[in-house]
């Protein structure tokens, strides 16, 4: 069914409402109105619906004149007609209604004929304006605008003019939090602005380009610019202070006047990007340089698909160092581009130019993709492959398909879901909380261990944590430095978190570690892993798989040259170190680990006594302890030597005899691992 225009008839007789009807009915739907004040009432509830009212002048409550003066005041009404019915040709009403605003007149009693062509020429013309005229501020659409500023600039004979963009930051919070009516204030408010503004200049042209996009062109002074946005400012802040309105402004200095609208508007949006999100800065001019980092920008974007399909991406690891053992454990996926003809390409150039425009998903399956080929190429020459970590961006973590691709990866390649970690940036977590846990719950039970990345660099880190099931915490140096030294509220802070880790029980990373002051550090506040040039660089496949090579051979130093002189002293009964560690009230024993077995080298008289089992029971009893014992402590040395994360163990040796065993590495020779072990009662805390 065909949807008619509709008409509101004003008029407070029954009779010409109803032969007006009896005359349209067949063409339009028509609703009719009392009085002026019902009008209104109407018009607001059918802003959308109304194509043309007819109004009488003569009513009760509000005549034709006062409801002009108040539809006047209403943007959104201004491409709706109003035909004027009169029973008298008084030129002087008609003058006072040209200037209230209305479009055309018909005379009583109306001649059906000439009442429909007046009315269709209405909608015809209200059609046409509206095309040029934003229906909610009344300013010139974009189409119109640019015709307009081609005019202005043809007339115009000597001066500078600048082309300036306008863009209300974080609008759409405010049609989201306070409804579209709120918004639609705010661009009415910046309209009404804008058309004050333009009686201070004789050439001025303006309109509202799209959404919360507003355009000027303008003669350029920069004082000129400054009341232009002072006084939009000044303006935002008296709609509502509550909205903290901030706006960006690009303002591109007109060179060349022939130059298409369209481009001066690029060149304006490139420089309002400067300052968007920035509290401070809300004016940006355009230079050169911005066009060059555009042209860079599409380069990026549109060698993608050939980059993609050559393989020009390539896999860099970025060794996690295990803090106790100084020994790597697993790797940091990290994107290089080698382009054919550019070279080597910094992921600083194209990471943020690939989130910004959503192309980052891809590359995140490709790095997935061939970390797995990776994996099963080291499983297939018969290594033990430690995980590597692989990121997750943001788009990805809110792919409905994400378990299923990862767990088909996986699938395919044979891969243990448990060497392929997740890192997901802290800032991922924040949109949409309740599907980002419903889908770690769902990578976790297919066996994927998760780190939150960058940990810190949000605001609601602690927030997430209580909800989120990560299994690992990384936490960047750079979010706590201001220069290469400590500073003591920096220490406090990244203290505080590995403690807090731990008592989550969550294994920390510390990744941006570049000097031996910052390894020590870390070291003494029991941070489990560190990543960064102090240990390596990123680095190719090739260099990884010589830097594990290389790492098997060698001796660890810190252990070895920082230990041998006390291990040497413990060894020695009779020296001062050995009698004091028979001394101590604390059971305590050294072994040695290699090849997954255990031996026992050199315990304290305490330890002897409480837990070496060889008094008061029997052999089988004896046994059995021994054999649980070395079962527990072969597992956690396993665990060290792996350099997976560790706690202190508690083990029942009998009923309601309850131990607590600390466990450190205190040197090391060659496939040898020298661990002391500490014993310590908690029955009393188990009942």
């Amino acid at each position: 069914m065909e949807i008619k225009n509709t008409i509101l008839v004003v008029d407070d007789e029954e009779f010409v409402k109803k032969s007006l009807t009896d005359v349209l009915v067949d063409e339009f739907e028509v609703i009719g109105a009392w009085n002026g004040k019902e009008a209104l009432e109407i018009l607001e509830r059918n802003i959308n619906k109304i194509a043309v009212i007819v109004l009488d002048l003569i009513m009760p409550v509000m005549d034709g004149f006062q409801f002009m003066e108040e539809f006047r005041r209403h943007k959104e009404y201004y491409n709706i007609p109003v035909i004027v019915a009169t029973s008298n040709e008084d030129w002087h009403s008609e003058k006072k209604c040209l200037e209230a605003g209305v479009w055309d007149f018909v005379m009583k009693p109306y001649n059906p004929v000439l009442l429909q062509f007046r009315i269709k020429n209405a909608i015809d013309k209200s059609r046409m304006i509206m095309s040029e005229r934003d229906a909610v501020t009344g300013l010139y659409t974009k189409f119109k605008f640019y015709q307009e500023v081609r005019m202005l600039l043809a007339d115009a004979h000597d001066g500078d003019f600048a082309f300036v963009r306008i863009d209300i930051d974080r609008f759409k919070m405010i049609n989201n939090f306070y409804g579209i009516k709120e918004g639609d204030k705010v661009l009415s408010s910046v309209a009404k602005e804008l058309d004050r503004v333009a009686l201070v200049f004789d050439q001025f042209a303006y309109g509202r380009l799209e959404n919360d996009v507003f355009a000027v062109c303008m003669p350029y002074q920069e004082e000129n610019i400054d009341l232009l946005v002072k006084a939009l400012q000044i303006n935002l802040k008296k709609v509502n202070k509550d909205y903290n309105i901030k706006m960006s402004c690009g303002v591109y200095v007109i060179k060349d006047r022939t130059m298409d609208v369209s481009e001066m508007y690029d060149r304006a949006f490139l420089a309002a990007k400067n300052c968007k999100g920035k509290f401070v800065e809300s004016v940006a001019y355009y230079d050169d340089s911005m066009i060059e980092n555009m042209r860079q920008e599409q380069f990026i974007i549109n060698e993608v698909n050939k980059a993609i399909d050559e393989e020009q991406f390539e896999v860099f690891l970025q060794p996690k160092i295990n803090l106790v053992t100084d020994k790597s454990y697993g790797a940091e996926a990290l994107v290089r581009w080698k382009h054919p003809d550019r070279g080597m390409i910094s992921p600083g150039e194209f990471i943020p130019v690939y989130e910004r425009n959503g192309i980052i998903g891809r590359l995140d399956q490709y790095m997935w993709r061939h970390v797995c080929m990776l994996l099963r190429r080291w499983l297939d020459e018969g290594k033990n492959p430690n995980p590597i970590s692989v990121n997750v961006s943001r788009v990805n973590i809110y792919n409905p398909h994400l378990v299923e691709i990862l767990k088909k990866l996986i699938t395919e390649y044979r891969i243990p879901a448990g060497l392929l970690n997740l890192e997901l940036t802290e800032s991922a977590f924040m949109e949409d909380q309740a599907l980002v846990m419903k889908t770690m719950s769902r990578l976790h039970d297919i066996g994927f261990k998760i780190m939150m990345d960058d940990f810190g660099s949000g605001y609601s880190s602690l927030n997430v944590l209580k909800d989120m099931e990560v299994d690992y915490l990384k936490v960047d140096m750079k979010f706590l430095q201001q220069s290469q030294k400590f500073n003591s509220k920096g220490e406090k802070v990244i203290t505080s978190v590995i403690r807090m880790a731990k008592w989550l029980h969550l294994p920390s990373i510390v990744e941006g570690v570049e000097t031996l002051e910052q390894v020590d550090f870390l070291k003494c506040i029991g941070c489990e892993y560190a990543q960064g040039f102090f240990y390596a660089k990123p680095m190719p496949i090739e260099e990884y798989e010589a830097f594990l090579e290389q790492e098997n051979m060698r001796v660890t130093g810190s252990f070895t040259d920082e230990n041998a002189d006390i291990i040497g002293e413990i060894w020695n009964t009779r020296s001062n170190t050995g009698i004091f560690f028979d001394m101590l009230d604390i059971p305590i024993a050294i072994y040695e680990y290699r090849n997954n077995k255990i031996e026992l080298l050199r315990a304290n008289k305490k330890y002897d006594n409480d837990i070496s089992f060889e008094k008061g029971i029997d052999e089988n009893e004896h046994n059995r302890r021994v054999r649980n014992e070395c079962n527990i402590l072969l597992e956690e040395f396993g665990k060290l030597v792996r350099g997976e994360f560790f706690e202190p163990v508690e083990y029942e040796v009998v009923s309601d005899l309850w131990y607590r065993l600390s466990i450190k590495p205190i040197g090391r020779r060659a496939d040898t691992m020298i661990i002391m072990v500490t014993f310590c009662e908690i029955s009393e805390y188990k009942q």
